[in-house]
Parts: structure tokens; C-alpha cells; sequence
């Protein structure tokens, strides 16, 4: 499974079935519809994960594919930060400003597959680059 295909599975789990985004999801529409259901349902972290998935999916093997700092990948995670509660122990490790690979630990340990899909690619490019 790849990583869009891992971060649809995490999220489609958690929507309602009336949901316009999973409507999608169900009849397999393609990502970019998929993203833009969500961005319209308010589920911007979703949108952006996948959003991020396809950027790295298009630049994945080319001579310029540095387009994704580590400060980038801050962000994307303070933006999922936004979504997770307080008790979550991924929540915390974003807060204390842990390592990408110990909130992947945490985001895994807690079935946040979309999160730690965000993290694997994220950790993959920055061994890739020599970080």
C-alpha cells in the first residue's frame, strides 16, 4: 500500500458515511477529487496530508526533489497537531518538539495511520538526501 493509499485508508475509518469525502473515497475517485472534498468539508488536515503525499509522489526521484524542508514538515505537523487530543501521546511528543521518528512511534502506537505515513515518507526523503 502506498502512502496516499495509507493515508485514505486512516482517514476514510474515521468519516461518516454521509460524508461527501468518503462518497468519494467509496466510489474511487481520484486523489486530487478526494482532496478537494475534504478541503471543502473543513477536513484540512486530511486535504493536506494528501496534498503533501502528491507533491512528494511528483517530485519522488527527480534531481530537484528538495523541495521539502524539515521546517515544512513542522508545520504539516502542527496542523495535524490542531486535530489530535490533548491526552494523545503523539500530541504531546509534536508538542515537546520530539524527533520525526519518535512522533511516528507515538502516531503509530495510536492508530494515526495517516500521520505516521506523513512521517515514513517524510523520514525516507531525509535519509534519501543524506540528513
Amino acid at each position: 500500500m502506498d502512502t496516499i493509499e495509507q493515508i485514505v485508508a486512516g482517514f476514510r475509518a474515521q468519516l461518516p458515511s454521509d460524508s461527501m469525502t468518503a462518497a468519494a473515497i467509496d466510489r474511487g475517485a481520484p486523489v486530487e477529487e478526494i482532496s478537494a472534498c475534504a478541503a471543502a468539508e473543513g477536513l484540512h488536515s486530511f486535504a493536506g496530508a494528501l496534498f503533501e503525499a502528491c507533491e512528494v509522489r511528483a517530485t519522488d526521484g527527480l534531481p530537484d526533489s528538495d523541495t521539502r524542508p524539515l521546517g515544512d514538515i513542522r508545520g504539516r505537523l502542527a496542523e495535524f497537531r490542531r486535530d489530535l487530543p490533548t491526552d494523545s501521546a503523539a500530541a504531546r511528543a509534536i508538542d515537546a518538539g520530539a524527533s520525526l521518528e519518535e512522533i511516528s512511534e507515538a502516531a503509530a502506537q495510536e492508530g494515526l495511520d495517516s500521520l505516521t505515513a506523513l512521517l515514513m515518507e517524510s523520514e525516507q526523503e531525509q535519509i534519501g538526501r543524506g540528513r
